[in-house]
């Protein structure tokens, strides 16, 4: 009897072990999203890039990555943030007013940029971090504000000076920390690759260079995380938010030449260029806009396309001016300080085009290896993220089942 006894206690032990091992062996990977602003989908292409190409040959490549409508950093890193239109985010253009607060939110002030009440939706660290998972940001739009009253467990202020390693480092560190604060996702961005862009244009040597130093960083990342017992379970999923078109200083639209400037409260110039007309001359001002349509399409704010989703937003302008690809939209104050200056590249265009298209590569135990699948809208990305951590997203505009094609 004592022998049958202790055969049924080494059998309930043993059936413990295994279970207890099952769902050690059952909790998710890690997840890290990287974003290497301005990217184009087809920088693979301008040089050599053997830690990129390493990833992809390891892991799934997209022919392209669609951003949303304007093609701006800040609408397009919140929106696959939280999965999101931009008519739903709120987020619908790096600088925007907000006629019932009657308020700006701009890039470079501070106090907006942490506010909170600017960011609709739930961001993914939101999501993870009410389901119990720990989530570290190293720069992402949104991560600095008090969105729904919360944080990420460990975020950063944005520094554009702090070199590339030293980020990589850091959350690497937030990932192997042995304590109660260990994060299970975290995010690192660069904005390197969109400068040179801007500055220099698409083919620039210092559009390659900056290119290159981000493949090193993909090397030394790849370095660390095996050095760090990271590599074989961590999901890598690499991004960027937006494309580049090359400008010229031939292809202006003088929205003084065309329009009565005295009839409008305000415009916020771009690609996308919204314009507010005084009360009363709405009509007015789009119908002289449309009769002198050339090198850009006009809208009344409810017309807009369907597949813009956009216009269902207080912060979007009555009137809306989408420039051709290349083209400026400006005014007699500008032109002579945009010509000096040239930007050599910019974005924001409709992005539907492919030249707005950014890259995506992804890498780790739940992505097929050496494939290459078609473009998908970044939305996507954050039911991606919730299957990846076998968590429940919040209500969104993606579906996973646009993304499977990307998975084991």
């Amino acid at each position: 009897m004592k022998r049958r006894a202790l055969t049924i206690l080494l059998l309930i032990v043993s059936v413990g072990f295994i279970g207890c091992s099952n769902q050690q062996q059952s909790h998710p990977p890690k997840t890290l999203l990287i974003s290497f602003d301005g990217f184009g989908h087809d920088y693979l292409q301008k040089t050599a890039t053997p830690h990129f190409d390493s990833l992809i040959a390891g892991g799934v490549q997209a022919e392209g990555l669609i951003p949303v409508f304007p093609s701006k950093t800040f609408p397009n890193h919140y929106s696959i943030a939280t999965g999101l239109y931009p008519e739903n985010t709120g987020f619908v253009n790096n600088t925007m007013y907000d006629p019932k607060w009657e308020e700006w939110y701009r890039i470079s002030d501070r106090e907006a940029v942490e506010d909170g009440r600017w960011y609709g939706g739930e961001p993914i660290w939101n999501t993870l971090e009410k389901q119990g998972i720990k989530t570290g940001t190293m720069f992402w739009v949104g991560s600095e504000a008090d969105i729904q009253g919360m944080r990420p467990t460990h975020w950063k202020t944005y520094d554009d000076d702090m070199p590339g390693k030293a980020r990589i480092d850091t959350v690497m560190k937030w990932m192997t920390d042995s304590g109660d604060q260990t994060v299970d996702f975290a995010t690192l961005y660069y904005s390197d690759v969109d400068t040179k862009g801007h500055r220099y244009g698409t083919d620039s040597d210092s559009v390659k260079q900056a290119i290159e130093r981000a493949d090193r960083l993909m090397g030394y990342l790849k370095d660390q995380m095996m050095a760090n017992d990271l590599w074989s379970n961590t999901n890598i999923i690499i991004v960027s938010d937006h494309g580049m078109v090359d400008l010229s200083a031939d292809k202006l639209i003088r929205l003084d030449q065309i329009i009565d400037m005295d009839d409008l409260e305000r415009v916020n110039w771009g690609p996308m260029t919204g314009i507010q007309p005084k009360e009363g001359e709405k009509e007015e001002v789009y119908q002289a806009l449309k009769s002198a349509e050339e090198n850009y399409r006009v809208y009344k704010k409810e017309d807009l396309p369907e597949r813009y989703h956009l216009k269902n937003h207080r912060r979007v302008e009555d009137i809306i001016m989408v420039a051709d690809l290349g083209y400026t939209i400006l005014d007699e104050d500008y032109q002579d300080e945009f010509i000096e200056s040239l930007p050599r590249a910019t974005h924001g265009y409709d992005n539907n085009k492919k030249a707005m298209q950014a890259f995506f590569i992804a890498h780790g135990p739940d992505f097929k290896e050496g494939e290459k699948v078609g473009a998908f809208q970044n939305i996507h990305i954050y039911e991606l993220i919730n299957h990846l951590m076998d968590t429940e997203p919040a209500p969104s505009d993606g579906s996973i089942d646009s993304v499977k094609v990307l998975l084991k």
